[in-house]
This record gives structure tokens, sequence and C-alpha cells, in this order.
């Protein structure tokens, strides 16, 4: 089995006194789409921004390449980039700015920056973007950026929240194969979407939750049996009408 990249165990998070998590668990392995899936309010931002360190949990442990995300940040964030579901970057840098400002930040090799933005930039339709400044971006367009930015320090672990919102057909298309083609190449990824159908086509396992607790796991084929549903857009109803 390839090599365990994140480890969750027992994570629960509380505002005030009402958990937004609780008691959830799962593993992520090299090479695997992990995506989380729920109504909205069912917790699925905050158990991201948990395992990324925005937020520290009530109880339980996070574990990046065996590093506690809470008590090691540093070393364990080394192996993470995160897509947030509202990115904000600084609005007076230029695209290119911002990506060697990233690359610095992450000891990118100075040497291979230019081939490899460059190479991020066409890819995502961002190369006429180059030296526009960021807070002159379209929705769209920054939620883009922000996907070349995880994806150019070629981390073990990309963490994507609500990657696809604001995104167009084609960009859709992109980031899928993009997606796709990096966990062959090893890397792990833990996304959360409302794209139902693109969840049912690539994730290697599912991951239900509603009101903060974990309901069902297993690969989207697994999940829809064990919910008595034929597409993964049923087998949530279900879950929320407690069919």
């Amino acid at each position: 089995m390839p090599s365990k990249v994140i480890e969750v165990t027992s994570l629960s998070k509380k505002f005030s006194d009402k958990y937004a998590v609780r008691n959830l668990s799962f593993e992520v392995h090299e090479g695997e789409i992990y995506c989380l899936v729920g109504p909205n309010g069912a917790g699925k931002t905050t158990t991201l921004r948990t395992i990324v360190g925005l937020l520290t949990p009530t109880s339980g442990r996070v574990r990046v390449m065996g590093h506690d995300v809470h008590r090691e940040r540093e070393k364990a964030m080394r192996y993470v980039t995160f897509v947030p579901d509202n990115p904000v970057l600084y609005g007076e840098l230029t695209v290119r700015e911002i990506v060697l400002l990233f690359a610095s930040l992450r000891d990118i090799d100075r040497a291979v920056v230019e081939d490899r933005m460059f190479e991020l930039l066409e890819l995502f339709d961002l190369r006429e973007y180059v030296n526009v400044r960021i807070k002159n971006l379209s929705r769209g367009t920054l939620q883009k950026l922000a996907i070349v930015l995880s994806f150019l320090p070629d981390p073990k672990l990309v963490v994507m929240d609500e990657p696809f919102m604001a995104l167009d057909v084609k960009t859709q298309k992109t980031l899928r194969e993009e997606i796709r083609k990096r966990a062959r190449r090893g890397t792990a990824f833990i996304i959360s979407s409302h794209v139902l159908p693109w969840v049912e086509e690539i994730a290697d396992r599912v991951c239900v939750i509603h009101k903060g607790e974990k309901v069902v796991e297993g690969t989207p084929m697994e999940v829809k049996e064990k919910l008595g549903a034929s597409t993964l857009e049923d087998a949530l109803l279900n879950v929320l009408t407690g069919s």
C-alpha cells in the first residue's frame, strides 16, 4: 500500500457551545484523491482549515508525513498547499510577483521557478495576466491563480475547498486532468466539493459528512451502495432526509 500522507484522528472543533466537527477520523495515502461531501454547514471547511493549521482543534490530532500539524506546524506544512474557498492575495502585487514571492517562501530553487511558473500559467490560461495586479483580477482568474500557487512547489498533499465554484467549464476540465496527472505521480488530494458528478468521476474515496460527523466513507460505488442510491447526489439526499 502507498505510504500514508495524512492521518486525522478523532478530530473535533467546537465554537462556543456548538461542535462544527465531532470525532472525525480518516487517512489519505500517496496518490489518493479523497473527497469530502456534505451540505452547507456540515463541517467540511472547518475540517480543511484545521487540517492546514488555520484553526486549532478542540481535541484530536492531525499528522502530515508523521508531523503533528499543530505542534510541528512548520515541518508539517512543508508538504502541504491549500486552496481556500475564497482566496485572498496581496492586491498590489502582480501575478508574476505573487508567484515569485510564494516560490521564495517555499524555498523553490530559483533555477526552476521561471519554467514551472510559466508552464502552470500557460496551463490555466493566465499568461496574459502575468503583469496584472491581483486587485484587478476577476473572481475566476483569482481562483485559477490560487490553484497555480498550490501546484507550484509540487507538494505531497494539496487541500482544496470548493476549487470548482468560480471556474469556467474549460478550466474545470483542465483542473480535473491535472489533479489526475499529479495523483498518478504520488500527490495526495483532499477536496471539498458540491459538484457531485465530478466527485463521482474522480474520487478514489469519498467521506460524507453531516452535522460535523462522518456518515459513511468508501469508494463512490461503496458509498452509493451503503446509502441505497444510484448517484452520489441521491446518496447525499438520502442522508439529509434520513432515508
